[in-house]
């Protein structure tokens, strides 16, 4: 594996609280599936997943392109969608997130195989 990009993002969770009060804003960030736990907290630590993935491709985020999961064991994933632009299956998204008052931190790491 080849680390092709790093991005962190730290996401104010008042400023996810504020985008929640308008469902359409939130069907456009996040997935029915993300929208399953409407804790602001925990959509933080998605919507700072999903920016730190655009900050490590250095591209304009296209929010339902990418989804965020919770593996069994707890770890967060982000998943490419096979319809998007980021659908290579080459990609391989290590992700991080944090949690501490009012923020949430992700820290990803993008790799692709050789």
């Amino acid at each position: 594996m080849v680390v092709v990009g790093i991005g962190t993002d730290l996401t104010y969770i008042p400023k996810i609280e504020k985008l929640l009060k308008d469902e359409s804003a939130a069907k456009r960030v996040f997935h029915p599936s993300e929208l399953k736990d409407t804790r602001p907290e925990h959509l933080a630590g998605v919507f700072a997943a999903k920016e730190a993935f655009f900050k490590a491709l250095k591209k304009v985020p296209d929010w339902l392109a990418v989804e965020v999961v919770t593996k069994e064991n707890g770890e967060p994933e982000l998943r490419l969608m096979e319809n998007g632009d980021y659908g290579n299956p080459n990609l391989k998204p290590m992700l991080s997130i944090s949690h501490d008052g009012d923020y949430a931190l992700a820290v990803l790491i993008l790799t692709v195989k050789k």
